[in-house]
């Protein structure tokens, strides 16, 4: 593939470093071609890593083009100091940890809405009752450090395992459970009076 890429940006030879020195290379001197050569190469590696960070395959497409994206807009400002293969992953890291942040809002909102509806089921003497405690648990979970956010809200909303929430935010198993016991802590000392009520 080397030879390839070599041939297609008018390069006679392969040098040190291969595919990626003759790309970072045709990055110093902004050649138009080099683009869609960078994605054809690396799209398939942006795209296992997204899945990777992600845990749900139905977004990796979106995030893929996100990165491709910033990419395009960030060619003019490579200089080559980092490899190109690290700078791909450092800015497909980010799209994936800015993509799970829309994703978390998105789901806040549609519990929010789920328990609102949900409530609108329940007798009239009990929907103030009802609401203003889910109010109150909604705001305490929302004052949560993100960290103890994202783990409550993946567990308990979400209802996934402990092992598949570790792989969506890389975090291994113990420091999940840590950072759900902790949330647990902080929510009991939150939610006292109801607790007691």
């Amino acid at each position: 593939m080397a030879e390839s890429i070599s041939c297609r940006l008018g390069r006679e030879s392969c040098p040190a470093g291969g595919e990626d020195a003759i790309l970072a290379e045709a990055f110093a001197r902004h050649d138009p071609a080099v683009f869609d050569l960078l994605v054809e190469t690396h799209q398939a590696k942006v795209a296992r890593l997204a899945s990777r960070l992600l845990g749900w395959p139905q977004d990796v497409d979106d995030v893929v083009q996100e990165v491709f994206l910033a990419v395009w807009k960030g060619l003019p400002r490579f200089r080559g100091r980092s490899e190109l293969g690290t700078w791909l992953t450092r800015i497909t890291i980010n799209k994936c940890r800015s993509h799970r942040r829309k994703e978390m809002l998105r789901l806040r909102r549609l519990w929010n809405k789920q328990q609102e509806d949900a409530a609108d089921s329940v007798s009239a003497d009990q929907v103030t009752l009802d609401r203003e405690t889910q109010a109150e648990v909604r705001r305490g979970v929302r004052r949560l450090p993100a960290r103890y956010c994202e783990v409550v809200v993946l567990r308990y909303l979400e209802e996934m395992p402990v092992d598949e929430i570790g792989r969506i935010l890389g975090l291994t198993r113990n420091t999940v459970e840590v950072r759900l016991h902790r949330a647990r802590e902080r929510l009991k000392k939150e939610l006292a009076g109801l607790l007691d009520g």
